[in-house]
């Protein structure tokens, strides 16, 4: 009897093997598909600067929201004090009023303007004054400035410098309401286009997992038929083997 030795599994076993062996790398030490020419690297490389920049950005913008929280605060404590002044104000100019009366309203009115100023003084970032500077926040194109707004020209006597304070209260309230804004505006596109720009650098850079472990899957079985078709054959071979020999 003539043996069939035309096929020959043992060069598929090899790339099978071979194959699998890659895949399994691949899945345990997440080395990326993508990433096994340099030009792949290189633009992998690149996306994760772009990211990397725009987190700072990102985090700058999020620190410059603070800061105009906390000035905005200072604003509405500002606002409830100017309100005080000019009450008392209000009550100085009365007629009715004997100078020492008048005298306990100065004072009041005194302590409450330096409060004011305390409270100016206090608000700070990072060690920085925020009233009566010019900041630059975000990815540095957003920038706003913050007046001084000092209390110390404030007079119990005179009702329309405190009504200009208020004035100049509510204008800042609206830059810094304006600033806030455009802040978070920033915040959110800067996290699409670090969502998207992520993305990009994935389909380069990382392991589809799941894909590699389907390649795996896919080379195993193959193995294991071809191993079984060895073995099949090696069982053909030793009957036919024995029917020879018997």
């Amino acid at each position: 009897m003539k043996l069939d030795t035309s096929f020959n599994p043992l060069p598929q076993v090899g790339i099978e093997s071979s194959k699998r062996d890659k895949t399994l790398e691949k899945i345990a030490t997440a080395i990326e598909i993508g990433m096994q020419d340099s030009a792949s690297r290189s633009i992998a490389d690149t996306l994760q600067n772009q990211v990397s920049t725009m987190s700072q950005e990102l985090m700058n913008s999020n620190d410059g929201i603070s800061m105009m929280q906390i000035a905005g605060g200072t604003l509405n404590s500002l606002s409830d004090q100017t309100q005080t002044l000019n009450d008392l104000s209000v009550r100085y100019n009365s007629a009715s009023l004997n100078d020492s009366q008048k005298q306990e309203l100065q004072g009041e009115f005194t302590k409450t303007a330096q409060s004011m100023q305390q409270s100016i003084n206090s608000s700070t970032f990072n060690g920085n004054s925020l009233f009566g500077s010019t900041l630059t926040l975000g990815d540095g194109s957003i920038s706003t400035s913050i007046p001084t707004l000092s209390p110390s020209s404030l007079s119990i006597t005179n009702q329309d410098s405190l009504q200009s304070y208020q004035d100049s209260l509510a204008q800042a309230g609206s830059t810094i309401s304006s600033t806030t804004n455009a802040l978070i505006g920033s915040t959110n596109t800067l996290l699409n286009q670090i969502t998207t720009t992520s993305a990009a650098k994935s389909q380069i850079a990382d392991t589809d997992m799941a894909n590699a472990v389907k390649d795996f899957q896919q080379s195993n079985l193959k193995l294991d038929m071809t191993q079984i078709t060895m073995a099949h054959q090696n069982t053909m071979l030793q009957q036919n083997m024995m029917q020879l020999l018997g």
